[in-house]
């Protein structure tokens, strides 16, 4: 790994002399970078507002999901209501003609608006490594998701270096976060694939060092591989054991490819990522792949194809995943892996500096024959919510 990014660095040089497309501080930091160095492609990869003062430039945005779910299929049903949601505001100055710190945070609600246990998903697993263990539920986000401050330097009219540093924050591992990524921010809902795919965003004491051109990036960090239990509102402040690389390539602004590799923990358990993510205007898509070492030694693997599309005021989504599951999970030998299919609707009744809108996400689930004593014939719930967004806004 680190023989192929020191290649991608040497290649990339070429790339300083490129003077079409500058870079945009701006966009770079406050639209692009959207949870720690991470960021969406396309020309609306986030929606915050922003409002520029001279040389400082504040920014806000979030999202609330109010929701309703029921199920059907096993014995003990269960109906609740609870809120997904999440806020993220910063400001950026400008340091000289090139440089820029910018200090960014991330809250969350959820864990005062969804019960300790988590909310209901049928055959979601959150290891106890990860905040469980959960069975059948998904446990709320962090209360504090990141504080950060970067600083950068552009080197050249399309290259820059940055250096990037949280007490709680995001390392260079993986796609963007699902609740902020362009292919799946409108689910009410976590991905299945949680466990394996998601759970490092929010760790501790994150350093990122990058270089970052108009078609490569390359970065590096060392964190602690944070974990909290019951309500979610503390914070894990062991020391630095773990380390991660990505690699990133934009061949067009459209489109994202992302590499990555980490080591967490003292074990060293290794963690690898691979991504194509594709944004335009009217909507995304995205590829995940993910393999992640477990405490005993097991591999598993996660993928997914998840998509978003807009029509004037309808938002269409949908999600497809495949999950390895632990061994013996439900206690069946049988169930090696789950699949999982998640189609959502949402019509905005209003739009604005704020989108909001009632919707609608449905599950259905397979590989479950064996299960049918827990689950019933065909599980599935359905989530009705309402949804509000912030749109994108400048002054």
């Amino acid at each position: 790994m680190k023989r192929a990014l020191l290649i991608t660095f040497l290649l990339a040089t070429p790339l300083f002399a490129q003077t079409s497309d500058e870079i945009s501080f701006q966009r770079t930091f406050l639209l692009r970078n959207i949870s720690g160095t991470s960021f969406n492609p396309g020309p609306a990869p986030y929606h915050p507002h922003i409002i520029t003062r001279g040389t400082w430039t504040t920014f806000w945005g979030g999202a609330l999901f109010a929701t309703h779910t029921s199920e059907t299929g096993p014995v003990k049903q269960r109906n609740e209501v609870f809120s997904t949601n999440w806020i993220t505001a910063g400001a950026q100055h400008a340091l000289g003609s090139r440089g820029l710190i910018l200090f960014r945070g991330s809250v969350s609600l959820e864990p005062y608006t969804i019960k300790e246990r988590g909310y209901p998903q049928m055959l979601q697993w959150v290891s106890p490594e990860n905040g469980g263990p959960l069975l059948d539920s998904m446990r709320a986000h962090d209360a504090l998701g990141e504080a950060a401050v970067d600083l950068a330097y552009r080197t050249t009219t399309s290259s820059f270096v940055h250096l990037y540093a949280a007490p709680v924050g995001d390392p260079a591992l993986g796609a963007v976060p699902y609740a902020q990524r362009s292919s799946s921010e409108e689910f009410a809902e976590a991905p299945f694939s949680y466990d394996v795919q998601e759970t490092t965003h929010d760790s501790g004491r994150v350093i990122t060092a990058a270089f970052g051109s108009r078609i490569v990036t390359v970065e590096g960090s060392a964190f602690h591989d944070a974990v909290s239990h019951g309500r979610h509102t503390t914070i894990d402040n062991g020391s630095i054991d773990s380390r991660s690389a990505r690699l990133v390539i934009t061949p067009m602004s459209n489109l994202l490819l992302q590499v990555s590799r980490g080591e967490l923990g003292d074990a060293k358990r290794r963690i690898s990522s691979l991504s194509a993510t594709w944004g335009a205007q009217p909507g995304a898509m995205s590829a995940i792949w993910t393999e992640r070492e477990t405490p005993d030694g097991e591999k598993l693997k996660s993928g997914s194809i998840e998509g978003t599309r807009r029509v004037e005021r309808s938002t269409f989504s949908a999600r497809v995943e495949a999950v390895d599951r632990p061994i013996g999970f439900l206690g069946n030998a049988n169930i090696k892996r789950t699949a999982h299919f998640n189609l959502g609707y949402i019509f905005d009744f209003m739009t604005g500096s704020y989108r909001t809108g009632a919707g609608v996400n449905i599950d259905y689930h397979t590989q479950t024959h064996d299960l049918g004593h827990r689950y019933g014939h065909k599980p599935q719930t359905v989530y009705l919510f309402l949804r509000v967004r912030t749109e994108s806004s400048a002054r």
